[in-house]
C-alpha cells in the first residue's frame, strides 16, 4: 500500500494544490493549458514514487508494467478524462456540477487503484497520510464548497480574494486538534469563533461553507491526530 498512498497524495497535490484558479481556467481554454496541468501529475508522481519506479507494479500473465510505465499511463488517462470533461461541458451542455466534479475524481482514483500494486503488504509511510489530510483540508475542500454553492446559488466566493484566508482558518482549526491532552478541545472554540465572526457578523460564508468547512476540520483534524499520536 506504500505506493498506492503515495499515488493518491501525488494526485491530490497535482490536481488541487498545484491547480490554481488560473490553471483551472487555462486548461479549459487552451490545449497548452491542459498540457501544463496534465504534466504536473507525472512530475509530482515520479518525485513521490522515485524509490519504487523500477519495481513491477502490474504483473499478470498478459502484461507486466513497471512504475515508470504505470505513471505514464496514469498521465494519459488523466488527460483523456479531463479532455472529455471539458468537451462535455462545452459541446454537450453538461453541467459543471458537484456530481460531475466527484465523478471526475472517482475516475482518476479508479485508474490509480487499477495501476498500483495495492496488494503489497506495506503500510503507508508515516508522513503520507497526515500530508494527505493537509492537502484535502486546504484545496479539495475549497473546490468542493465551490461546486456545492454554485449548484445551489449559481455563484461562490470561496475561490475568490479570500480563498487562502479561508484555507488558513481551516488549517489553524485542524492544527489545534494536534495539541496534547484535552487542549485539542480548543479547536472547537476556534470553529465557533470563526462561525460567529464570518456568518453572523460579516456574512462572508454561506451555511454550506460553514457546514462543509467545519466538518472537514473536525474529521481531518481528528484523523491527523490519530495518525500522528
Amino acid at each position: 500500500m506504500t505506493i498506492f498512498w503515495r499515488l493518491i497524495l501525488a494526485h491530490f497535490i497535482a490536481d488541487f494544490t498545484l491547480q490554481t484558479n488560473k490553471v483551472a481556467t487555462w486548461k479549459r481554454e487552451s490545449r497548452f493549458g491542459m498540457f501544463i496541468h496534465v504534466m504536473t501529475h507525472p512530475v509530482v508522481t515520479y518525485v513521490l514514487t522515485w524509490p519504487f519506479l523500477s519495481l513491477m507494479w502490474v504483473n499478470t500473465n498478459w502484461i507486466q508494467l513497471n512504475g515508470w510505465m504505470c505513471v505514464a499511463l496514469l498521465a494519459i488517462f488523466h488527460w483523456l478524462e479531463d479532455e472529455w470533461r471539458v468537451w462535455s461541458i462545452k459541446e454537450t451542455g453538461s453541467p459543471d456540477s458537484t456530481g460531475f466534479f466527484l465523478w471526475d475524481q472517482v475516475v482518476h482514483l479508479t485508474m490509480i487503484l487499477a495501476l498500483s500494486p495495492t496488494l503489497m503488504e506495506y503500510k503507508a509511510d508515516p508522513w503520507v497520510l497526515p500530508l494527505l489530510c493537509l492537502v484535502l483540508l486546504a484545496h479539495f475542500v475549497s473546490v468542493l464548497i465551490y461546486f456545492l454553492e454554485n449548484d445551489l446559488w449559481g455563484h461562490s466566493k470561496v475561490m475568490g480574494d479570500k480563498k487562502y484566508l479561508f484555507i488558513g482558518e481551516r488549517l489553524i482549526g485542524a492544527s489545534l486538534f494536534l495539541l496534547p491532552g484535552p487542549l485539542f478541545l480548543l479547536a472547537f472554540g476556534w470553529i465557533g469563533w470563526i462561525a460567529y465572526l464570518s456568518y453572523y457578523k460579516s456574512h462572508e460564508r454561506t451555511w454550506v461553507h460553514l457546514v462543509v468547512g467545519n466538518t472537514s476540520v473536525v474529521l481531518l483534524g481528528l484523523l491527523a491526530r490519530g495518525l500522528l499520536s
